[in-house]
C-alpha cells in the first residue's frame, strides 16, 4: 500500500492507507525569504518523527491564521459602528489595515492623511482589534520559523526581524476579506437569492473595504455561519436553513503563503506495507 502527501502553494491534499510511515523523500529550501514556490522535506530518519512533526506543525499555520482572521473581523465590528455614528461622511471612504509592528496601520489612496490618521487611532484603541491583528502576524512568523528549524537552517536574530518586517506586510485585512467572501460566495446556489432572518438579501461578495461595507459584509457573513438565511429561489420556492458555512475555515489555503522559499512542489510522505 502506499500513502503520499503534497504540498502546493501552502494547501495540502492527503490520502492515506496503511499504518507506519517508512521513509521520507526531501530536497532542501535554498533561502530562508518569502515565496509563492512550494516546499520541501529533506530525508529523515523514519523511525525519528521530529522533524517530520515540525513541518507538520507549519503547515497548520494558514489553518491558525484563518482563525485569527475571523477573531479580527469580529474585533472590527464595534469600531466600524463607532466609525459611522462619529464621522458619518467616512461611511463610504475606502480604506485597508495591516499589521505594523505590534500596531495597526491604515492604508487609502483615496482618503485623506488627517481623515487617515483619524482612523488608524479608532482601530488602535481596540485592544481586541490589536490583539488578533498580532496574533496574526505571529502565527505566520511562528509558521516560517518552524519550517525553516526543520529544515535545520534556524533563523539568526537578524532574519528573524527581517521575516517579522516580511510579515507586517503579507496583506491587507479588508481585501483578505473579500477574497475569502468571494470564494465562498462561488460555491453558493444559484438561481435564486438567500436572506438574512430579518428579510435583508444576503451577499457575501459585498466589498468589506469601507464602513458601511464591512458591516453589510458581517452581516451576511453571519448569516452565513449560524444557519439562519434562507434561501428563495427563481420560482418562488423558499428553503430555510439551506446554508451553513464559516468562510474564514472553508478556504485556510486563501491565507497569505509564507514559507521559506522551495524548488519542488512535493512535501513526500511514502509509506510501503
Amino acid at each position: 500500500m502506499s500513502s503520499s502527501v503534497f504540498l502546493a502553494n501552502s494547501a495540502t491534499t492527503t490520502t492515506t492507507s496503511g499504518t507506519a510511515l517508512a521513509s521520507a523523500a526531501v530536497a532542501q529550501p535554498q533561502e530562508l525569504t518569502s515565496s509563492s514556490a512550494s516546499l520541501t522535506v529533506a530525508a529523515i530518519d523514519p523511525q525519528d518523527h521530529t522533524r517530520l512533526d515540525k513541518y507538520l506543525t507549519a503547515l497548520n499555520a494558514p489553518l491558525k491564521m484563518g482563525q485569527d482572521a475571523e477573531q479580527i473581523a469580529n474585533a472590527l465590528i464595534p469600531t466600524m459602528q463607532s466609525v459611522l455614528q462619529a464621522r458619518p461622511d467616512l461611511a463610504n471612504a475606502q480604506f485597508d489595515f495591516e499589521s505594523d509592528n505590534g500596531g495597526i496601520r491604515v492604508t487609502s489612496s483615496s482618503m485623506s492623511a488627517s481623515d487617515k490618521a483619524w482612523l488608524q487611532t479608532q482601530l488602535n484603541g481596540n485592544t481586541a482589534l490589536v490583539q488578533a491583528v498580532q496574533m496574526f502576524h505571529d502565527d505566520a512568523v511562528a509558521g516560517y520559523t518552524t519550517w525553516a528549524d526543520a529544515d535545520g537552517k534556524s533563523l539568526s536574530q537578524t532574519d528573524l526581524e527581517a521575516v517579522n518586517k516580511q510579515a507586517d506586510t503579507l496583506t491587507g485585512f479588508m481585501a483578505l476579506f473579500a477574497g475569502l467572501a468571494s470564494t465562498a460566495q462561488s460555491s453558493l446556489m444559484k438561481n435564486g437569492s438567500y436572506y438574512t432572518a430579518n428579510g435583508e438579501q444576503m451577499n457575501l461578495s459585498t466589498n468589506p473595504g469601507s464602513a458601511a461595507g464591512f458591516l453589510d459584509f458581517m452581516r451576511s457573513v453571519q448569516a452565513a455561519a449560524n444557519g439562519t438565511s434562507r434561501f428563495v429561489s427563481s420560482s418562488g420556492h423558499t428553503t430555510y436553513g439551506a446554508l451553513r458555512m464559516n468562510i474564514f475555515e472553508m478556504n485556510s489555503s486563501a491565507m497569505p503563503n509564507f514559507f521559506p522559499a522551495s524548488d519542488t512542489k512535493t512535501l513526500g510522505l511514502n509509506e510501503q506495507a
